[in-house]
């Protein structure tokens, strides 16, 4: 038991580490979202333009484009293109390589149409469903939990995830040690 909790722990290290290595790089550019959502000009790296589409769909997905940027214009592929070929050994790009190619398979919709095919509605009700699938324990899926754990923090260490999406000061003002929270209704990144 006290094996499995290291391990536990070392892996949340390692993905702390890696995203802390690669998270300014979202701020740099890169890639650009075409019409249909999908990466326009992907990030070279280990992973191929199909699995950089599905990336870029999958986390368009989950954080969309609103009245602030949503993961594709944050950057969050090129940060996972990133992580993948300049942080992983060997035995993690291929997790994710056959990870990316087996979550392509699964979000294949019933008429066989691939995900980064379909419209952004589709794309929301397939994940949606697929993602309470695996969270409920129907189904098994460790590298789209972690694929999903690697995008959301991602994006909120881009410059957009934290300075529009999250309140941010560089340098906050005085300390108010209490507060209603109704004062304050975004969650801080400093």
């Amino acid at each position: 038991m006290i094996d499995d909790l290291m391990l536990q722990r070392r892996q949340v290290f390692q993905g702390l580490i890696a995203l802390s290595a690669v998270g300014g790089l979202a701020a740099c550019g890169g890639a650009e979202e075409a019409p249909s959502g999908q990466l326009s000009n992907p990030a070279p790296g280990l992973l191929n333009a199909e699995q950089m589409a599905l990336i870029a769909a999958v986390a368009q997905t989950i954080i969309p484009q609103t009245e602030t940027a949503g993961a594709v214009q944050a950057g969050v592929p090129d940060v996972l293109q990133s992580l993948v070929t300049d942080w992983g050994d060997t035995e993690y790009q291929q997790y994710w390589q056959t990870g990316l190619d087996t979550l392509a398979t699964s979000l294949t919709s019933s008429d066989g149409a691939a995900f980064t095919s379909m419209s952004p509605s589709e794309r929301e009700a397939v994940l949606g469903s697929y993602d309470a699938r695996v969270f409920a324990g129907e189904v098994e899926d460790g590298f789209y939990r972690d694929l999903k754990a690697t995008v959301v923090p991602a994006y909120y260490m881009s410059e957009p995830g934290a300075s529009e999406e999250l309140a941010y000061e560089p340098v906050p003002g005085e300390w108010i040690g209490c507060v209603p929270l109704s004062d304050f209704p975004k969650t801080w990144a400093t």
